[in-house]
């Protein structure tokens, strides 16, 4: 049987990086590990990164049928990742290139971070491979609990709305996971699909405590609490020290544990330096033991040495540390956010308490090693849950489902997933213009207004499509929108007299249809309004430019930039596409907008004007 081609974007977090760095963590064995489950099950996977050492080859084998292949995209050295999204253009372009020069054909792409989809959906349009995306980190939920110190652009949550729409599918981590999709994404619910992370059962099993001390140098006479992952503010560490600052005189023999980082950022302005002086701070220097980065051989052993492992997180997409630790054997104490509620099972397998508390956090570890029966209860149910629920090969299955329910040859429901996807993207648009016209429609509505109070006329034009909906724009205000017996309001559309049209563009231009009759009928104080989807249309251009020139005052209900037309415009609606289509189809959203506000504010009763002498008649009256 054929193999199944897969391709994994994961643009900042290589399977082959050292983990325990900023950006190196659960993503990076995420994007190993999946690769590996599904390798076993027939799959060949090729796994496109960016490029980050100039000495690495362009493709590396990690095993028989698994590729890394690193694309140049920006400086070939180690960037932040919030700094790469000026990159990602380049990322497709030569992911690209490379897919054509080698005649690669992919079943389905599978990408891996925001920075990773906004590549997939330009791979979808150019080569029309369809592909499902496991976001691992969410921008809106980064906003929430970092605001202003989230450095990432600030259009990651509109590209990650674009990424849903064009996705075939959207992984969620966990139940909270796939709650923020919908929440605050819009995401319908049929295109989430719950698939958890893994462990490896063969690089994490309980060793005996003795013999795991002994392998990691650590002191058997001592007894230790952990802490391990990303050296970064988020993850809490400092939750950590300061709960174990609280309570350190009182457990005996008891040190903490730190894995992660580079020991020679010690003494640097760096996050792991920070947290090294917070430590001679609480007074726990001596207590408190920063060990570097460890590979993931070694990682086993500082979970067995732990009577206990503490990950506080501000928030927690997933968090794969916590199963690795139960499956050592070692309960956690974990922050009840994120996928750490949904894998960690309270007062089961460990505790859950508020992030950011140390108060909280000093409790649950008083309580938790004070009982050496309940630890041993835990260790054994951590075991037992992990296996049953968490191996990647478990994941694996599951991916590989989603992947063939994505990938069914079927042309007719190839064509409604394509018409259900329309929608979609129709919506995505609306939603997006939801947040940045209402203001600009209300603006418009209240100046046509102030034009038709004042006796003045409203011209309107477009082309094409555009022409039809300047028509039916008029057809409403003239006739009626919502209210039915009130007058017609002075409105006409430029596109309705062809004799004139036709006369025009056949001896001397179709670029001044449009100019010609604003220089006839346009008087100063009156309105043209103009619809085009680019904006740049010369007759539309050219009957802006006369309009300002008379006094007009001008309108413009664009699309894409807003092209020419926007420069010469005193109010204008771009919608926030590129597609023809979605912006026709917002042009006519706004002008039923247009009609139900203006014609409400027109037939709104005037007040009376009144006298002093009528008031006292009337008050006399009554």
């Amino acid at each position: 049987m054929k193999r199944k081609k897969i391709a994994f974007i994961s643009d900042h977090a290589s399977p082959l990086a050292t983990l325990g760095s900023v950006d190196a963590g659960g993503q990076n064995v995420y994007v190993a590990e999946l690769a590996l489950g599904l390798e076993k099950k027939g799959y060949m996977v090729d796994i496109y990164t960016r490029r980050e050492d100039v000495n690495i080859a362009e493709i590396v084998h990690m095993s028989p049928n698994i590729r890394v292949i690193h694309i140049i995209a920006g400086p070939e050295e180690i960037m932040p990742k919030e700094e790469l999204f000026p990159y990602m253009d380049d990322f497709a372009a030569h992911m690209i290139s490379f897919i054509r020069s080698h005649n690669i054909f992919y079943d389905l792409v599978h990408a891996h971070f925001w920075l990773s989809g906004y590549v997939a959906i330009q791979i979808k349009e150019e080569l029309n491979i369809p592909f499902v995306i496991t976001f691992h980190a969410l921008g809106a939920v980064r906003k929430l609990h970092q605001g202003n110190a989230d450095k990432f652009p600030k259009e990651r949550t509109n590209i990650e709305q674009q990424i849903i729409w064009s996705a075939e599918k959207v992984i969620a981590e966990c139940p909270n996971d796939m709650s923020d999709l919908m929440n605050l994404y819009h995401t319908p619910p049929e295109k989430i699909e719950i698939i958890p992370c893994g462990f490896n059962p063969l690089h994490f099993y309980q060793v005996d405590k003795e013999i795991a001390k002994k392998k990691t140098g650590l002191d058997s006479n001592s007894k230790y609490l952990l802490q391990l992952g990303r050296i970064v503010p988020r993850k809490g560490i400092e939750n950590v020290i300061k709960a174990f600052g609280l309570i350190h005189e009182n457990l005996d023999n008891y040190k903490l544990i730190i894995v992660g980082g580079d020991l020679d950022d010690i003494g640097k302005d760096t996050e792991i330096n920070r947290l090294h002086a917070l430590c001679r701070e609480v007074g726990i220097e001596e207590k408190v033991l920063f060990v570097g980065n460890k590979s993931r051989t070694e990682l086993k052993y500082y979970y067995s040495a732990a009577e206990t492992f503490i990950t506080t997180p501000w928030y927690e997409p997933f968090g794969i540390t916590p199963l690795e630790s139960m499956a050592c054997g070692t309960p956690v104490i974990g922050s009840d956010v994120g996928g750490i509620s949904f894998t960690v099972e309270r007062n089961k397998t460990g505790m859950l308490i508020p992030p950011n508390d140390p108060e909280k956090l000093a409790e649950a570890i008083t309580t938790l090693v004070a009982d050496p029966t309940t630890l041993q209860i835990m260790s054994a149910r951590s075991i037992e849950r992990v296996n049953a629920r968490f191996t990647w090969k478990k994941v694996s299955e599951q991916i590989a489902q989603l992947y063939d329910s994505c990938m069914v040859q079927d042309s007719a429901l190839d064509l409604l997933q394509d018409l259900k996807s329309y929608f979609q993207q129709a919506s995505q648009v609306f939603i997006n213009a939801s947040k940045q016209l209402p203001d600009k429609v209300l603006s418009i509505s209240e100046k046509m207004y102030e034009v038709l109070q004042a006796g003045n006329k409203i011209m309107v034009c477009g082309n094409g499509g555009s022409a039809a909906e300047s028509q039916h724009f008029v057809a409403e205000l003239v006739g009626r929108f919502q209210i039915t017996h009130r007058p017609g309001y002075a409105v006409m559309a430029l596109t309705s007299d062809t004799t004139i049209i036709t006369a025009w563009a056949n001896d001397f231009s179709y670029d001044d249809i449009f100019k010609r009759q604003v220089q006839a009928l346009g008087r100063e104080g009156d309105m043209l309004i103009c619809l085009s989807t680019s904006g740049e249309s010369p007759n539309i251009v050219n009957a802006l430019k006369e309009a300002n020139n008379i006094g007009i005052t001008t309108v413009g209900l664009l699309g894409k930039d807003g092209g020419e037309a926007i420069n010469h415009t005193d109010y204008n609606i771009v919608v926030p596409s590129n597609d023809t289509g979605r912006i026709q189809e917002v042009h006519l959203h706004v002008i039923h907008q247009l009609c139900w506000l203006v014609e409400n504010k027109m037939e709104l009763p005037l007040p009376m004007e009144t006298t002093e002498d009528d008031s006292t008649s009337k008050l006399m009256a009554s």
